[in-house]
């Protein structure tokens, strides 16, 4: 037998709210359901209980005449019209020990007292009938002069009941609702706000974990204030984080080191190989070897570009270090007749920044748009306060892949060179380390070239400075 799934808000908070709320109405419902059972029985007891207190009440009311005989009451408290307007439904009596009435508002001048009984002042409350109608009563003491006179008063059944269906219900049902609901509101709004003052440090918790990067794994939660049912996830958590970090710092320390330990191997096989005739040399050797050369120098750079703690920010000349990179990749581009040129806005003083990191992602760049670029072409690096643009006059990249191209190891199908794939990865590395966005988008025409529907406006890759972090 399946039975239904019950529907639970997703939040916590929502889940303590539901709970408290249906725990609310269950709870005002058995509360209803109860008065209701009880409301009868419990009326005869309040009806006794009210005329005790209200005799009492009264006979602090209870005026003397000159003679010490009780005449009344005080028309401040008790008007007359109002004891004589009771009638059959409403009786009063003051009597001496021995039961004499000695005041009545009414034509009545006996004592009441329960049937087959005579007038006894012991009796606090009692019932009796009176014409076929039950009645209940109290009586109280009332001491003046050195003597104790007894107030007697009594209600009807039927007068209860009326005044019970007429008033007494409606204003229970209605002010068991208003105060329910007032109850209820007032419960859930301070609640709701006990619970996100309650689950805050957990908010700020799950805001720090989302600041966490490969680039700041040393970073840990910090949650004091959290309740201590959280404090195991939270040091889970970090411990995770301790492995983590422990595991990528051994693959980068491995990486590191393999790159470094290649270098030699590889300028000595270089050695070996020029040291051969120029008869007898395989000229394809030195290409492919300096390839791999190449390819362990990136991997290098890789695993420097991903240690935040190895960057050294400080105020870095913009133009000096964009023009040192345009010279630097000048003398590469020469042998393919592409020319670099810079345009560095007048207005660009100082960049913060890691010199060395900032002049790697400047010539993996321009390194990128020279194996781009047609013979005879020119690539710009644009530099401004904001950041700077490096753009190329190629083929361009397909829509579908400027997504791609700052994956490791990604190569299109259209790339006649033979790198690796790790250059735009370093740059997206170092601008992400720096706080920097890296952005790749389709060349625009410059003003006076107009393309063909077949050319290409090449490739513009975008560094901003909008989300500087270090």
């Amino acid at each position: 037998m399946r039975f239904a799934r019950i529907w639970w808000p997703e939040s916590l908070r929502g889940r303590l709210l539901a709970v408290y709320g249906l725990s609310m109405a269950l709870s005002a419902l058995a509360i209803g359901t109860l008065v209701l059972l009880i409301i009868e029985p419990f009326d005869s007891y309040a009806m006794q209980k009210g005329l005790a207190n209200a005799a009492r009440d009264m006979a602090r009311w209870v005026q003397f005449d000159a003679q010490g005989r009780p005449s009344g009451f005080s028309e401040h408290r008790i008007p007359g019209w109002m004891l004589r307007s009771f009638g059959e439904e409403f009786q009063l009596r003051i009597t001496d020990g021995q039961g004499e009435v000695a005041f009545s508002p009414g034509a009545e001048r006996g004592a009441l007292s329960p049937a087959g009984r005579g007038f006894d002042p012991g009796l606090q409350v009692f019932s009796y009938m009176h014409q076929g109608v039950s009645m209940h009563a109290a009586t109280a003491a009332v001491d003046h002069g050195g003597q104790t006179w007894y107030l007697q008063i009594a209600a009807s059944d039927r007068l209860a009941e009326w005044l019970r269906q007429a008033f007494g219900l409606p204003a229970l049902r209605n002010g068991m609702v208003m105060v329910g609901v007032i109850f209820l509101a007032a419960f859930l709004a301070a609640t709701h706000w006990a619970l996100q003052r309650m689950l805050k440090p957990l908010r700020l918790a799950a805001e720090q974990a989302q600041r966490i990067t490969p680039q700041t794994l040393h970073a840990r939660l910090q949650a004091p204030e959290l309740p201590r049912e959280f404090q195991p996830m939270v040091h889970a958590f970090n411990h995770v984080l301790d492995r983590l970090e422990a595991g990528f710092r051994n693959q980068q320390e491995f990486l590191a080191m393999a790159a470094h330990e290649l270098k030699t191997p590889l300028a000595l096989l270089r050695a070996q190989i020029e040291m051969e005739p120029p008869q007898t040399r395989n000229p394809h050797l030195l290409q492919d070897v300096d390839h791999m050369a190449r390819q362990v120098q990136q991997l290098l750079h890789l695993a420097e570009a991903s240690e935040q703690h190895q960057y050294r920010i400080a105020e870095v000349e913009a133009a000096g270090v964009v023009r040192e990179a345009c010279a630097y990749m000048a003398r590469a581009s020469e042998y393919s007749r592409i020319q670099v040129v810079s345009e560095i806005d007048p207005a660009t003083r100082l960049w913060r920044a890691d010199r060395g990191a900032l002049f790697i992602l400047l010539k993996n760049l321009i390194e990128n748009a020279i194996q781009h670029s047609p013979a005879g072409s020119t690539v710009t690096v644009r530099a401004h306060a904001q950041g700077f643009a490096v753009m190329d006059q190629g083929c361009g990249v397909a829509g579908a892949d400027l997504d791609q191209i700052f994956k490791r190891f990604w190569r299109s199908q259209e790339r006649r060179d033979v790198g690796a794939g790790l250059g735009l990865s370093i740059c997206q590395e170092i601008a992400h380390v720096h706080g920097w966005s890296i952005e790749a988008r389709p060349g625009k025409a410059r003003p006076g070239e107009a393309p063909g529907p077949e050319e290409s406006t090449g490739l513009e890759v975008h560094v901003r400075f909008d989300g500087e972090r270090l």
